[in-house]
């Protein structure tokens, strides 16, 4: 294992991540510790592609929020090329899903987050082009760090969404399971843009708030035909607690036809926000109508309204 990387002083090797080694380091400088990536010679062994990676990584480190996983610095030493990170401490939002749902209001929380992250993005001319819940951090306060941001098309999910395109057969296990989050543009490798990012979201989410991957199959080319040709169900058909305000968004997100779908992220997030604070309205109203909530019977989905029905003698009243 390598000692130091310039400033950096290596303290453990964390594993092989989406663009190579990675490395938890200390800046002896700013006094920090960093997620040092070490991406492989191959990846950039052309004097054309090593140009190109450094164009890239100059414009993610242009990226400044809190959602994101700053590129703090590019290192330059001898042949190689390392990339200091913040270090986004947590699970990923996978693993904080462990293959079912999430509470409706953490489910929403994230989701703004992650809008967050790809409306600062596209607004620096950023599409990411791999989200999904391995590209996504929970840190211990809650909050999301969206990784490698600008950086995907060297990364293995990039390099798996180009393969799905050409030869969604060759794809093995892992590659497979990428392609579940791929916009319908990305699968038939048209150009892309913001909103190919939008359309993962709403993968994510509806993966956040069913537990459930909503075109995912066992081979790449039965999820791409799903990604093209499927339409899932409403959200709520799953999960009958979720509110009908909540389907609309989700749906709106995973729209096959670009100009169907959100076509920002900004807006995406003044929508989920819109459906958080009229969540936590209804909420708040409880206490006030005067009941005691031992009295209420059936509390008919919880998100969905928050419809109560309050047993009064004989008779039965629904708000």
């Amino acid at each position: 294992m390598i000692a130091a990387v310039g400033q950096y002083n290596v303290l453990e090797r964390l594993g092989g991540g989406a663009l190579g080694d990675v490395f938890r380091a200390r800046d002896t400088r700013a006094g920090r510790t960093v997620a040092l990536m070490a991406p492989s010679p191959e990846l950039i062994a052309s004097p054309a592609r090593r140009a190109r990676f450094l164009e890239d990584a100059r414009k993610a480190a242009g990226l400044n929020h809190p959602n994101i996983a700053m590129l703090f610095e590019i290192v330059e030493l001898d042949d190689r090329c390392y990339l200091a990170y913040e270090f986004a401490a947590g699970p990923s939002l996978g693993e904080e899903m462990g293959g079912g749902a999430v509470d409706l209001r953490h489910a929403l929380h994230l989701a703004v987050h992650i809008a967050d992250a790809l409306a600062e993005g596209h607004a620096n001319g950023i599409v990411h082009g791999d989200v999904r819940p391995d590209t996504i951090v929970v840190t211990p306060k809650g909050s999301v760090k969206v990784l490698n941001f600008g950086m995907t098309m060297w990364t293995k999910g990039g390099l798996a969404r180009a393969k799905a395109a050409a030869s969604p057969q060759s794809l093995d296990l892992e590659e497979t399971l990428v392609t579940g989050y791929l916009s319908p543009e990305q699968v038939l490798g048209a150009t892309v843009d913001p909103r190919s990012d939008l359309f993962a979201l709403g993968v994510v989410l509806y993966q956040m708030l069913t537990g459930r991957q909503p075109f995912a199959a066992p081979a790449a080319d039965v999820t791409i035909a799903n990604v093209l040709r499927q339409t899932p169900g409403r959200p709520s058909a799953v999960n009958p607690d979720l509110p009908a305000e909540l389907d609309d968004v989700v749906v709106k997100l995973l729209a096959k036809e670009l100009d169907a779908r959100y076509q920002t992220a900004a807006a995406t997030a003044t929508d989920l926000r819109r459906v958080t604070a009229e969540l936590d309205r209804r909420m708040s109203e409880l206490p006030r109508r005067g009941v005691s909530l031992k009295r209420w019977r059936v509390l008919i989905g919880r998100a969905k309204g928050y419809v109560f029905r309050e047993v009064l003698g004989r008779s039965e009243k629904e708000d």
